[in-house]
This record gives C-alpha cells, structure tokens and sequence, in this order.
C-alpha cells in the first residue's frame, strides 16, 4: 500500500506514518504489570511542569528513589518504546521547553503527546460527569471510573480543523490573531461543533472567520496537539477570492502570494507558527510547492 506520503506528496513528519510507541493495553488492565515495568531497569520517566513543559537535554530521566517504590495514581503509563517503558509526572518545577519548539524525534514526539493529553486530562476532569463523585484513575491513567457510581470516564479529544485556502492564482490566505504577537499570521481553522462532518465544518469556519466561500477541499492528515486534548485534522481548499475576518477572533487577514510571503519573513513583517505544526508544515508546503491540489 502506498505511504501518505506517496498519495498526496507532503507529509506530517511521522504522524503519517505506523506509530513506533506501543500503547500496550493489554498490560495496563492488572496494576501488578505497571508495577514490574515501574521497577524494571531502565524505564523512563518524562516530567511535565504546570505550564506543559519538559526538557529535551535528555528527554525523560531513569527512575530514582525519590520517585517512590511504585506508580502514583496521577502517573501516567505512557506506553512502550522500543521495549522501555515510559511514564510521565506532573511537576511543579519550572522546565524548559514545549511541544511547539521542542526537536523531537518521531518516538519522542508520541511520548511526548501522550502523555500531555493524558496529564491534561487528568487536571481538568476529577469529578465524574453523571453523578459528581470523585474519579479514580485506572488503566495507567488511560481511564478513571467513580467512585460513587462506577462510570468509567475516557480522555476527551477535541477535533479540530486546519485548513489552507488557496485562491485560482495559488495565493494563499494567511490572518492574524489577536492574542498573538504582531506579525505572526497562520492559515484557518477553528473547532468542530456538534452534529456536523468535518467537511462542513471546514466551510462553516472559513465562512465565519474570513467570509471565503469554497469550491473544492481535500482532507490531507491529522496531528495530536495536546495543549491541551487537541486532534487537528488538516484540509487544503479553494475560494474564488474576496475574504473578510470577522474582527473578533482574527484581526487581520488577506491573501498572499508566495513572493510576499517570503519577503515578509525575510523583513521580519511576518511571523509563522512554530515548526511542530501542522499549520506551519502546511504553509512550508505551499511555499515549496508540494501542497497537493484541492481538486485532486
């Protein structure tokens, strides 16, 4: 079969690819397994601060005494890589990077997302949503069940979409938030609401945020961002022109062609998202050329 890759010429840089970290869920259902990986050598702990942060000089560290002689309730078994067994831990010292701007490699980068959609999880949602009893974490911390009525409750994902909108000259529509620093603009995207298709949700954003009306889409892939339980699903789509942001959510916004674009990175006019994006790999792409083609 062929690769993402090879369908559609661009990549998500291993989101696309077979996942190399094992959730290894037939292990997480008898606690005395987490134990024995816990206390096997060599396993490897990440530590998250408050803010998401971790370091990556190393990434993760070997377990030690301080860290107590099994896993505590809000450590997360993060899965298997390669055979090691990773954790992770919330903690209150400040670290040094994120997910936006850390290089991490393909494996890190799923630990990494795990763990923070796990983590995340784990701090916004501690009451169970039928009753209001109290959750206790099960599975790793891939699951909590109540206490009082024994719901089992499951770390909750948002979709999301992403899309590049070119118009027939290949301009492409960049806008600008207005919580972001001067500068930095990106493509569209926004959250799917209830009852509708991702495809619909697509025109409906582009509609409400930049008044861009679509003749063609086509889906390209999705990325895990955990900041905090984010799935974006990635589009690209075509609009005759025009366009209008809403002067709520986005403060400014219009069309560019790739000449502006790079003129505007190399004066420092503009600023694009961080690498580890998919709204940045999005824009890479169309720069160089390799974004597939809506109608294709």
């Amino acid at each position: 079969m062929a690769s993402n890759n090879e369908r559609v010429g661009w990549s998500l840089s291993g989101w696309d690819d077979p996942a190399l970290l094992d959730h290894a869920s037939e292990l997480r259902h008898d606690p005395e397994n987490l134990v024995r990986l816990w206390k096997s050598a060599g396993s490897q702990l990440l530590l998250v601060d408050q803010q998401g942060r971790f370091d990556i000089d190393p990434f993760g560290r070997a377990l030690i005494d301080a860290d107590g002689a099994v896993p505590t309730e809000s450590t997360i078994f993060v899965g298997l890589l390669d055979g090691t067994a990773w954790f992770a831990r919330r903690v209150d010292a400040a670290l040094s990077t994120t997910m936006r701007h850390a290089p991490l490699s393909a494996g890190q980068r799923e630990i990494a997302s795990a763990a923070l959609a796990s983590l995340n999880w784990y701090r916004r949602s501690r009451h169970c949503v039928v009753c209001g009893g109290p959750l206790v974490r099960t599975l790793g911390g891939f699951v909590a069940v109540c206490r009082d009525c024994d719901t089992e409750t499951f770390p909750r994902t948002d979709p999301a979409i992403i899309c590049a909108v070119l118009d027939p000259g290949d301009r492409i529509y960049l806008a600008h938030q207005n919580s972001w620093l001067d500068g930095r603009v990106s493509v569209l995207a926004g959250f799917i609401e209830a009852g509708e298709s991702v495809e619909q949700a697509v025109a409906r954003e582009i509609g409400e945020e930049a008044d861009l009306r679509l003749t063609a889409m086509r889906y390209l892939g999705s990325q895990p961002w955990p900041l905090p339980r984010s799935l974006m699903l990635s589009f690209v789509a075509r609009s005759t022109g025009g366009g209008q942001v809403d002067g709520e959510e986005l403060a400014w916004g219009g069309w560019y062609s790739r000449e502006q674009v790079v003129s505007g990175l190399h004066d420092q006019q503009l600023t694009l998202p961080p690498g580890a994006s998919v709204g940045r790999r999005l824009v890479n792409s169309w720069l160089q050329g390799t974004l597939p083609s809506p109608e294709g």
